[in-house]
């Protein structure tokens, strides 16, 4: 049996990362593991004009990149058991690059994470993180869909 006690959990407040997020839990609690909740956004909370307003880059639904950032690590939280250990991480740049970054800072044992099913099209165009996560990662990866 595998000895997991960091598993990182990267989320961006969509359902594939809920999915993750519930999977995550279930093995925390199996293995008595650490969870650490990582966001990874283009931009980080200095491109914000002002902490109480919103930003010039942000959407009318998500508030300021900080507010945001906030507000997808706290609910995230609320999927995962009250007496897990768990951090959260917030980071800028691009998701695949970051990601795979804190893996190996933080010694992740394995990463769990959603997959957003883009088509072959999609894919190409858009590139998929999951995918280059899980063949870029030097230790074992989870993908839920």
């Amino acid at each position: 049996m595998p000895d997991i006690k960091r598993i990182l959990v990267p989320v961006n407040g969509t359902e594939e990362s809920t999915k993750a997020l519930k999977l995550a839990d279930t093995l925390a609690q199996i293995y008595n593991a650490e969870i650490a909740l990582l966001l990874v956004t283009y931009f980080n909370e200095d491109t914000d004009d002002n902490a109480n307003e919103d930003s010039w880059l942000a959407t009318p639904f998500a508030g300021s990149v900080a507010q945001y950032s906030h507000n997808v690590l706290d609910n995230a939280r609320h999927y995962l058991s009250a007496k897990l250990q768990i951090s959260t991480h917030n980071l800028s740049g691009q998701p695949k690059f970051k990601i795979l970054e804190f893996a190996q800072i933080y010694s992740a044992d394995i990463i769990i994470m959603g997959c957003r099913n883009l088509s072959f099209f999609d894919s190409i165009l858009k590139g998929s993180v999951s995918r280059y996560i899980l063949e870029k990662s030097t230790c074992p990866v989870i993908i839920v869909k």
